[in-house]
């Protein structure tokens, strides 16, 4: 019979040997120690230099985590913020084309899209009137940024301002928000408003202050 310091230490040897190690961890265990050696050992010849495995390819998966980073992450984070989305408004559309196709949507319940419509008529509008740049590739922000540096912000006495209107648009076309009768009636005023507004400054400070008539 062993005392019960004699039995604790063997039981301690026998737990601690590799192979015991192994079976007891079982399958997964083993098929990471093989690899691990396999890392060790093995290694690639480029150009005639030797290259250990393990560290390439550490590398290759940071290196792959990165891209992923970059095609996959980043374009969702980017959608992810409406205020950064581009501005669309259909080549060929007039501003009346625009308020016309905004009252019809207004006229079928569908306020959300003629609220969206009404500010697409107000920058076409200005870009009728040569005191706005053409939109392509620009965010709806942006846009209500030139406009005010134009026509002033507009907002006040209750009335929607510029930035604001860019803010619905943005929420209603790109984050899923859904724009009321209210926003939509509130967005055709801004629109008025900036019909009948003289320009304070160009759009472009070069150019002449010109103001083409409504």
């Amino acid at each position: 019979m062993y005392d019960r310091d004699t039995a604790r230490r063997m039981l301690e040897e026998e737990l601690a040997d590799p192979a015991y190690q192994q079976q007891f961890s079982g399958p997964l265990r083993e098929a990471i120690d093989r690899l691990l050696r396999w890392l060790q050992q093995e290694a690639l010849s480029i150009g005639g230099l030797q290259i250990p495995a393990g560290p390439l390819i550490v590398l290759l998966g940071i290196a792959a985590a990165v891209a992923v980073a970059i095609l996959l992450v980043r374009p969702r984070l980017q959608r992810g913020d409406p205020a950064r989305q581009p501005m669309d408004i259909e080549e060929g559309m007039t501003s009346q084309m625009l308020r016309q196709r905004a009252d019809q949507h207004a006229a079928a319940g569908d306020y959300d899209a003629a609220a969206c419509d009404r500010f697409r008529a107000l920058v076409r509008s200005g870009e009728e009137r040569g005191v706005l740049r053409r939109t392509a590739g620009r965010t709806a922000t942006e846009i209500a940024a030139e406009l005010t540096g134009v026509f002033g912000a507009l907002d006040g006495d209750g009335h929607l301002g510029l930035s604001a209107a860019a803010a619905q648009f943005n929420l209603s076309r790109y984050g899923g928000h859904r724009l009321s009768r209210q926003d939509d009636e509130q967005m055709r005023r801004l629109d008025e408003r900036l019909q009948s507004a003289q320009p304070i400054s160009s759009a472009d400070p070069g150019s002449p202050r010109l103001v083409v008539p409504q």
